[in-house]
């Protein structure tokens, strides 16, 4: 009776269940390697994000500490980041290492800052024009505020050609909208 027992307790896992094992082993490891381009896709974007709002954070704290007469000197420039989100140049280096196209950069950012006149919004946000801001019943301009819109892509390899008003750039860009207000104050003095 003793010799059945062991006969019994010594038995190893048959020829099926080891298929079926296995079976279910590679349908698993199939359906996560499957997942593995999903997911590299989503920190991509993630990474993206997270460099585009530096990269807006960076460009508005520089128009916040401009002298507030002088916000239009920041409409239309342009910024260009490498890999990281540290500034190359932008577009007012008059050329030079700081032209378009002269590096090779991966994001591109753009700062609209319509005159306290009026002007034009970019195209992300609408185009047309815009007549400054107000808050009153009588529709008169604020002249202590001014809008600015800043524009961030990762244009990657089209870095020289990335047009910002081409519709089909437009899924590309993101787009950050924040007011600065004059308060007064001249630190310059």
């Amino acid at each position: 009776m003793n010799r059945n027992l062991e006969r019994q307790s010594s038995r190893g896992f048959s020829l099926i269940e080891v298929t079926i094992a296995m079976a279910i082993a590679a349908v698993a490891l199939v359906t996560l390697i499957g997942m593995i381009p999903q997911g590299m896709d989503t920190m991509r974007e993630a990474g993206d994000m997270a460099i585009e709002a530096r990269i807006h954070q960076q460009i508005l704290s520089e128009i916040q500490m401009a002298d507030f007469d002088r916000l239009d000197d920041y409409d239309g420039v342009e910024f260009y980041y490498d890999d990281q989100g540290e500034e190359l140049g932008d577009s007012r280096g008059g050329g030079g290492s700081d032209a378009k196209g002269s590096f090779e950069h991966i994001y591109s950012a753009r700062a609209t800052v319509p005159g306290q006149a009026g002007g034009s919004m970019p195209p992300s946000v609408g185009g047309g024009s815009f007549s400054g801001v107000s808050f009153d019943q009588n529709n008169e301009t604020n002249e202590r505020l001014r809008v600015v819109v800043i524009e961030v892509a990762a244009v990657g390899g089209r870095a020289a050609d990335f047009d910002w008003n081409d519709s089909t750039n437009r899924p590309l860009i993101a787009t950050y909208q924040a007011m600065v207000a004059d308060m007064g104050r001249d630190y310059n003095d």
